[in-house]
């Protein structure tokens, strides 16, 4: 089986699955932050103004740092995803043919394949993820990729559980 396909760039579609794929770590900072205006809240009803004050600048610098982190990750990104790209799935696995990078990640790197809107998801791990949008596709292509890919074991879904999420009603 051999599926090529191109993908045109998207920045706000390229951020939402970015997003997805390292919501674990970027929820992290958001939770110390929401934790630490609790604390800054509890110390303002507790009258206590110094406590407030380092807690509700904690809170403010942790937002700050999660968005930033957010907003950088998009755009390191970018540099690679903001051009045309041709996709290649294969028996072989996945290749990336870009203007400025050709990359092919062979199926054993891939620990799973996660379907989010618009993109899969190849996930080589925790920290490492190629999302592939595949909006381009047409039905029938698009579900020929996922049944492939879960004969492969890599998506956690039925392909028809994985086609709802790639592709939500708009």
């Amino acid at each position: 089986m051999l599926i090529t396909f191109t993908t045109q760039p998207d920045r706000r579609l390229l951020g939402v699955a970015l997003r997805r794929a390292f919501r674990r770590t970027l929820i992290a900072y958001w939770l110390c932050a929401g934790v630490m205006a609790l604390l800054a809240l509890l110390g303002w009803c507790g009258g206590d103004a110094a406590g407030t004050v380092v807690w509700g600048a904690g809170a403010v610098a942790l937002a700050l740092v999660a968005w930033w982190a957010d907003h950088r990750l998009v755009s390191i990104n970018w540099k690679l995803y903001g051009r045309p790209v041709v996709w290649t799935v294969g028996d072989e696995g996945v290749r990336y043919d870009g203007e400025l990078m050709d990359c092919l990640v062979r199926w054993p790197a891939v620990e799973r394949v996660e379907p989010v809107p618009y993109h899969l998801i190849f996930r080589i791990g925790r920290h490492q993820a190629i999302p592939a949008r595949i909006d381009g596709l047409d039905a029938g292509q698009r579900d020929e990729l996922l049944a492939f890919l879960y004969a492969r074991g890599l998506l956690g879904q039925p392909a028809e559980e994985a086609a709802r999420r790639v592709a939500p009603a708009r």
